[in-house]
C-alpha cells in the first residue's frame, strides 16, 4: 500500500518546514523593518498575521484530510510556504509582504496538523515515539534558520 518510512520521512520533512516557517519571521524581522520603514505597531501587527494563518491552517486540514488524504494538502500546503517565503523576499509593498506572512503561517499550519495526523494514522506500534521523533525535526528546523540566516547574512543583505 505504502512505504512506511518514506512516508515518515516526508512527515518528518514538513514538520522540518513548518519549524522553519515558524521562526522565520522573528528572525526576518529586523531586515522587513529597515525595508519597509515600520514603526513598533506595523512591526507587532504584522507577526500577528503568522499565528492568524496557523490557526486557520490548523482548522480546515482536518476536514480536508478526511475527505482527500494528506499527501495532495501537504504538497499544495508545502507549495504554499514557498510561496510565502518568495513573497516575503520580493516584496514591493506592506500588502504583500502580509500577504506572504499569512499564506506562510496558514501552510505551515495545516503543515503541523498534517504531519501530525499523519504520523499517528500510519503509527501502529510506537506511536508516541514517533510524534517526538516527528518533533525533534521541528526543532532542528527551529533552531537551525536563525543559524543560517545568521551565517549567510554575512554575504547576502
Amino acid at each position: 500500500m505504502y512505504k512506511h518510512n518514506l512516508v515518515f520521512a516526508a512527515a518528518c520533512i514538513g514538520l522540518l518546514l513548518f519549524g522553519i516557517v515558524l521562526i522565520s519571521l522573528g528572525s526576518l524581522l529586523p531586515s522587513l523593518t529597515k525595508k519597509f520603514l515600520m514603526d513598533e505597531i506595523s512591526a507587532g501587527s504584522l507577526a500577528t498575521l503568522l499565528p492568524f494563518g496557523i490557526l486557520a491552517g490548523s482548522i480546515i486540514f482536518g476536514p480536508i484530510v478526511d475527505r482527500y488524504g494528506h499527501k495532495g494538502l501537504l504538497i499544495i500546503c508545502s507549495l504554499l510556504v514557498l510561496l510565502g517565503l518568495e513573497g516575503i523576499a520580493f516584496a514591493d509593498s506592506f500588502f504583500i509582504l502580509q500577504a506572504s506572512i499569512f499564506i506562510i503561517g496558514f501552510g505551515g499550519g495545516v503543515l503541523n496538523g498534517g504531519t501530525n495526523a499523519l504520523v499517528a494514522d500510519i503509527s501502529s506500534e510506537g506511536k508516541g515515539a514517533n510524534l517526538s521523533l516527528l518533533g525533534v525535526f521541528f526543532g532542528v528546523g527551529a533552531l537551525g534558520m536563525p543559524a543560517v540566516l545568521g551565517i549567510l547574512s554575512k554575504y547576502f543583505s
